[in-house]
């Protein structure tokens, strides 16, 4: 729920749910931009809303004493109509100017007041808007790469499904926000990219989570046409539910634990003595480098060192 800012003029500043501190720019725009649609003030961020020039005040006519009554009637005609169209216009311009304070209060409340601070000079709230996309709005091929680089680095673990898929969704935001936009209400080859893409973040999704999920994630991948992004995670959930039922689920630091435990439980046993090799000759013929062993006579192997061999009599 939005909390809002109090104003002396009687109207509240709704601030969106989401403060922008910094760092949560990617996360903070689309809360804000839903959060500005629903107060139509979007447009007044964006710049889409142009400011109307503000109109120039009539002049009332100066009426001779030799003019004619007909004339002062048309005079002054023309100067109500002029009256009535300056005072529509100059309503029109006060109400953008009112509306414009209002996307830049409530934008302004919507961050931490020491960032705040550096967008309070601006005139407009286009400018402010301006000022926060160029210094915090990620951009670069470095960041795109970083972006992919994590997302291709996720994998489940220890973590919930439901977990796993904030953090998966958290890094496809990114992406989202750095790569071009898509438009597939608009656009047929849009379209296509956008259930491409939605296709391989199935994959993505599927093929990073656990082990225990191999036969689930087996018989979703399988099906034709493929399953979308949510009923995977729908069916992915309801398995992880099943499997904690059954306690097949465990952590893999627990079973980590568990065969580490085992391990120094049981006595370790020491290799038997091996006793170095002599370098081989390849040669057969006579020397000191063919092999021969002292045990059995055989020539393919050295023994040096017998253990637990019968004593001859």
């Amino acid at each position: 729920m939005s909390s809002s800012v109090p104003s002396s003029g009687g109207v509240q500043i709704t601030r969106c749910p989401v403060l922008f501190n910094g760092t949560n720019y990617r996360d903070w725009v689309p809360r804000l931009r839903w959060h500005m649609c629903g107060l139509r003030l979007w447009e007044f961020l964006t710049g889409d809303i142009p400011c109307p020039p503000p109109p120039p005040v009539p002049v009332r006519p100066i009426i001779s004493d030799k003019a004619t009554d007909a004339e002062k009637t048309k005079l002054l005609d023309e100067y109500d109509a002029s009256m009535e169209s300056y005072a529509s216009q100059f309503a029109a311009y006060r109400t953008w100017l009112d509306e414009d304070a209002r996307a830049g209060a409530v934008l302004a409340a919507s961050m931490e007041e020491h960032l705040s601070a550096d967008i309070v000079g601006f005139d407009h709230a286009h400018q402010m808007w301006a000022f926060l996309r160029e210094r915090y709005e990620p951009t670069g091929q470095c960041t795109y790469i970083a972006a992919l680089r994590q997302e291709q680095l996720l994998r489940q673990g220890d973590s919930t499904v439901d977990d796993f898929y904030t953090q998966m969704s958290a890094v496809w935001r990114q992406l989202d926000s750095i790569g071009p936009p898509l438009s597939p209400s608009t656009c047929d080859s849009c379209k296509a990219q956008k259930v491409a893409l939605e296709t391989r973040r199935t994959h993505y999704f599927l093929t990073r989570l656990r082990d225990e999920f191999e036969q689930l994630r087996a018989q979703l991948v399988s099906r034709v046409p493929c399953v979308s992004l949510m009923e995977a995670l729908a069916a992915v959930r309801n398995e992880e539910l099943c499997l904690k039922n059954a306690g097949l689920l465990r952590s893999s630091s627990s079973s980590s634990s568990v065969l580490a435990a085992r391990s120094s439980s049981s006595p370790a046993v020491a290799p038997p003595p091996q006793a170095p090799l002599p370098a081989a000759s390849s040669s057969e013929g006579g020397g000191g480098g063919r092999l021969h062993c002292n045990y059995c006579g055989k020539k393919t192997h050295v023994v040096r060192l017998q253990i637990n061999t019968p004593q001859q009599n």
